[in-house]
């Protein structure tokens, strides 16, 4: 079998040169990702004759599943390793997460062996960074609504800063709050959460992490997350805010991508999981495009 092992800080150099041979726009290329839910999926990585191999396990699935090869080098090899290492587990083999560039260079390396498609829930939202600078035009009229009234509102008593090492400890505390708030406390899906949240800001510096807060009368309302993860894309990972202060998503939003996100021209908010709420969210924004992540069968 190949020596799959889970993800650790000192493979971040390594997962971004393979990442960078092509500057794919998936979240999961993206090594925050893999590291930070790495318990949630049981993550495990490999490298593999110039690629970044990938397994984990659905939250709530059968058996191991593998992502698309990431890298430069002979991507039929990388391929077939992976299906050997399933087919000595004795589980079939489903390659999960090919980016639609990769579909042209995956047919010309293996043709005909493999059935692709795609759902809309696994697709990543992606949106212009201007855009969502400057809420410019009728379609967003409603998100810059809300936040000149929070403005408004809260004139004087607002104010947003940078997650740094001194209020990393206030932006666990405003999640666990939240979660609380939310009675997710004890949904595996929010612990998992919970523990990806926990492993980024205990990691925040060695990630290449930044992230944002929002404040009302000194109190966290809202932080955000995120990475640069190609020399145009910024991924963001987590969100949260107080559903009950009406513009404090827009805002943490808006003010995070002013102050972190001004020379990229794109902005990955990642997939909407088949959650309608989630979906609405994202939609409501109007991304510039979905990327597509394809499923992989052999024939």
């Amino acid at each position: 079998m190949l020596p799959f092992r889970e993800p650790a800080l000192q493979d971040r150099e390594a997962v971004e040169k393979c990442a960078a041979a092509y500057h794919y726009p998936l979240c999961e290329h993206c090594f925050v990702d893999l590291y930070i839910w790495q318990g949630h999926y049981h993550t495990r990585i490999c490298f593999y004759e110039g690629f970044l191999l990938v397994k984990m396990t659905p939250v709530y699935g059968e058996h191991d599943l593998y992502l698309a090869p990431i890298g430069e080098g002979d991507l039929r090899g990388a391929v077939e390793a992976m299906q050997a290492d399933a087919a000595e587990q004795g589980i079939p083999f489903m390659m999960l997460s090919i980016p639609e560039d990769m579909l042209p260079r995956l047919e010309e390396a293996m043709p005909g062996t493999f059935e692709y498609s795609w759902s809309e829930d696994g697709a990543d939202y992606i949106y212009l960074s201007e855009k969502l600078q400057t809420l410019s035009g009728k379609k967003l009229q409603s998100k810059r609504n809300l936040v000149n009234r929070f403005k408004a509102n809260y004139d004087g008593q607002w104010s947003y800063e940078d997650i740094t090492e001194e209020n990393i400890h206030e932006v666990f505390d405003f999640h666990m709050k939240w979660i609380d708030d939310n009675h997710h406390l004890y949904e595996s899906d929010f612990l998992g959460e919970t523990c990806a949240i926990s492993l980024a800001l205990r990691n925040f510096t060695p990630l290449g992490l930044r992230g944002g807060i929002l404040r009302l009368h000194g109190k966290i309302i809202a932080f955000t997350l995120g990475q640069q993860s190609t020399p145009d894309l910024y991924v963001m990972q987590i969100e949260k805010a107080d559903h009950t202060i009406p513009g404090a998503y827009q805002m943490i939003n808006q003010q995070f991508v002013l102050h972190n996100c001004t020379e990229v021209t794109y902005i990955n908010r990642e997939e909407d999981l088949g959650l309608e709420g989630l979906r609405q969210a994202k939609r409501s924004y109007h991304p510039a495009m979905l990327a597509k992540k394809f499923m992989a069968v052999p024939k």
